[in-house]
């Protein structure tokens, strides 16, 4: 289905005039929850998304990113939400490992992966690589992106910095990973001097991207829009990789760094990062940590030591894609545990403090895919999840509100005694 940005626009416009004071309120309310700060009532992002072309070509089209992002955040605002909208220019994780000169590929109905480590068993090959200059190739691609995504868009919508992937995950992309891990144990020096390196070229790329945004979103990727102008949203996935005292030495001080020039940081990993979180609450600046609920991941007893630090938390559940792995489980049990255990179970861990929950489907929410679907059809969407069977497939717009309103009953319904 092709789409063009002016139709997409001008039903952007129309929807945000009729949603305008919601979006007020909820940018305040999410705003406020992230920061430990007192709320009327628990934020809830119910998201929609659609798929308009294969999963690939959104990497080599502008145009295409951003009529997917506009058309998702119009299938979004057409129903109940504390959504606010904004455009994140994702380009894959390899941007910046891309810079220091990695090859990268991006495979049919899937991101962007790197085909070849710039070092692999020879440690010593770190002093040999460069920082990136400022004018290279791949950050005068993505601050284009910037301009166009801005520009086409009359400056309406918020944009933010496309991916930022944290040292550690960026080193890990440059250096082959099993070799990297291996490294922080038997050369620490190198590791030092790599990771000294991305984080620097982090802090200049990612200021580049900002300096040059008129209208800029924070903190992006991973997290809801704020509207405190503060921090930077930073993934850390390979930190699950390191014990707690490897990923003191070879995380927090980096991520400080990061910290400081940005103002603030809101972490994401993905995986069971509760053996960390001790370590990860000791970020300088932290604003908030993205934790995604399931069997394999991110535990509901973690919230409170969180919210304890004053560290606001955005807190999910998916429907089957991830962490729910397996045929053992079936999508009425997914959202039965949902209701039952984790949405209760996190409400009564934060007290209706410092939380931002997610509704049902997780992320990505509901999936609206116009005419038929068979199925052997592969329709990949964000993340490059196959989603054709998602059973929230096509959802009415009437259900989506029963269904938003069902998780603040249940919020209110959990909070209550809490209250008094």
């Amino acid at each position: 289905m092709e789409m063009d940005v002016r139709v997409l626009l001008s039903d952007f416009e129309r929807l945000y005039q009729k949603n305008v004071s919601r979006i007020e309120v909820s940018l305040k309310r999410v705003t406020d929850a992230l920061h430990c700060r007192d709320v009327d009532r628990v934020p809830v992002l119910q998201m929609s998304q659609t798929i308009l072309y294969p999963r690939h070509e959104i990497f080599f089209s502008r145009e295409k990113n951003l009529c997917m992002q506009l058309a998702n955040i119009n299938h979004t605002l057409a129903h109940n939400t504390d959504y606010v909208p904004y455009l994140d220019p994702f380009e894959g994780v390899t941007v910046l490992s891309e810079a220091f000169g990695c090859s990268v590929e991006v495979p049919e109905y899937g991101d962007p992966w790197i085909r070849e480590p710039l070092i692999r068993n020879k440690p010593e090959d770190v002093y040999r690589l460069e920082k990136p200059r400022l004018d290279n190739e791949v950050y005068r691609r993505i601050l284009e992106t910037l301009r166009y995504f801005e520009q086409e868009t009359g400056y309406l919508v918020p944009v933010g910095a496309t991916d930022p992937q944290g040292p550690l995950d960026v080193a890990s992309l440059i250096w082959n990973n099993q070799d990297f891990i291996e490294a922080c144990v038997l050369h620490k020096r190198e590791v030092h001097h790599l990771l000294n390196l991305v984080t620097e070229a982090f802090i200049e790329f990612y200021s580049m991207q900002y300096d040059n945004l008129r209208n800029p979103a924070y903190p992006v990727h991973s997290f809801p829009l704020v509207g405190s102008g503060d921090g930077i949203s930073v993934s850390d996935d390979e930190a699950v990789l390191l014990s707690p005292q490897l990923y003191e030495e070879f995380g927090l001080p980096y991520l400080n760094r990061i910290s400081e020039a940005f103002g603030g940081l809101y972490y994401h990993c993905c995986g069971d990062y509760g053996f960390l979180i001790d370590r990860i609450l000791q970020i300088k600046g932290l604003r908030a940590l993205n934790g995604h609920m399931s069997p394999h991941e991110f535990k509901p007893e973690y919230i409170q030591r969180t919210i304890d630090r004053r560290v606001g938390i955005f807190v999910g559940i998916s429907d089957l894609e991830i962490g729910w792995e397996g045929d053992e489980w079936s999508s009425d049990e997914v959202i039965d545990l949902y209701e039952q255990y984790y949405l209760p179970s996190a409400l009564r861990a934060s007290g209706g403090r410092g939380i931002v929950l997610v509704g049902y489907g997780g992320y990505f929410g509901y999936m609206d895919v116009q005419g038929e679907i068979k199925d052997d059809s592969l329709l990949v969407g964000i993340g490059g999840h196959v989603i054709h069977r998602n059973p929230l497939l096509n959802v009415v717009v009437e259900d989506k509100n029963r269904n938003f309103e069902r998780v603040l009953a249940l919020s209110e319904k959990y909070l209550s005694p809490l209250k008094s």
